[in-house]
């Protein structure tokens, strides 16, 4: 997708010999407000995730702001819950025709590490893709301003009801919500971190509703440790989608969620966790 904010959260990059990019990561809650979470919150992970990426593309070359790209899965492993802040990393990426392949390894000041990912993208080069995402998003636009009741700040763990993104869990012969993100919600700068294109919900945006959905299952506090995401179809903003409990381990301390929007299956999330404080 193309850059959504002229900033650039890596610099320093360097070439190395084995063809990865070593980079600095800033530190500046200023220009980066979600670096006043918890290095292993989700929010952070998944925001460093696309910034590295972007970035590490773009001083590789390989990243063309005028074409648009998703990401179509992605998996990650969290460092100690106290680990300091991301200081600097490494990306590696492999293209193959339309998609490519990355790995990206982030590090606190004293070396240790705060995250490590890899995921894989495709990039649309020869659709119509403004006219396609313009028809998917009109036959999902709802037909009057859609109303939820979310849950409490304090039932899915944010400071402002205004981050709540989910309806509290309905315990029947499944378990399940509704969401509803949008532009006024869900992005900066009325959310206090998230961005993005606001072209659709982000996978920022879905990372956030896995924890999110976890906090109102296992209503206590957690660590977020790791786990993966699969994009089967955008999630559009604005529009109210089904979040359902497909299987939770409490042996693993994992839980696995599919994203419902329109009749179709849009976003599978595994979570792993441990128990906080």
């Amino acid at each position: 997708m193309p850059r959504p904010f002229p900033d650039r959260y890596t610099h320093n990059h360097q070439a190395q010999n084995d063809g990865s990019v070593a980079f600095e990561c800033s530190r500046d809650p200023n220009v980066w407000p979600w670096l006043r979470l918890n290095a292993v919150h989700p929010i952070l992970v998944q925001t460093i995730n696309f910034w590295a990426s972007i970035d590490s593309g773009e001083f590789l070359g390989t990243f063309n702001p005028d074409t648009w790209t998703a990401l179509t899965r992605v998996r990650w492993v969290c460092g100690a819950p106290d680990v300091g802040l991301p200081h600097h990393g490494i990306y590696q990426t492999v293209q193959d025709e339309d998609r490519a392949r990355y790995k990206l390894a982030f590090f606190d000041q004293a070396d240790q590490m705060v995250a490590e990912l890899a995921g894989q993208g495709v990039t649309f080069r020869s659709r119509n893709f403004e006219g396609w995402r313009g028809d998917a998003k009109e036959k999902l636009k709802p037909s009057a301003q859609p109303i939820l009741n979310y849950a409490s700040a304090a039932a899915v763990g944010v400071r402002t009801s205004a981050e709540s993104f989910l309806a509290p869990l309905r315990r029947a012969n499944t378990v399940s919500t509704t969401g509803l993100i949008t532009k006024e919600n869900g992005l900066r700068p009325n959310h206090p971190y998230i961005g993005g294109s606001g072209d659709h919900v982000n996978s920022t945006h879905m990372c956030e509703v896995g924890r999110q959905f976890g906090q109102l299952l296992l209503e206590r506090p957690f660590f977020h440790t790791g786990g993966e995401m699969e994009f089967h179809h955008y999630v559009e903003l604005g529009s109210p989608f089904g979040v359902e409990l497909v299987k939770h381990s409490t042996a693993e301390n994992q839980y696995d969620l599919i994203v419902r929007q329109g009749g179709r299956d849009c976003t599978s999330i595994r979570t792993r966790y441990a128990p906080g404080d």
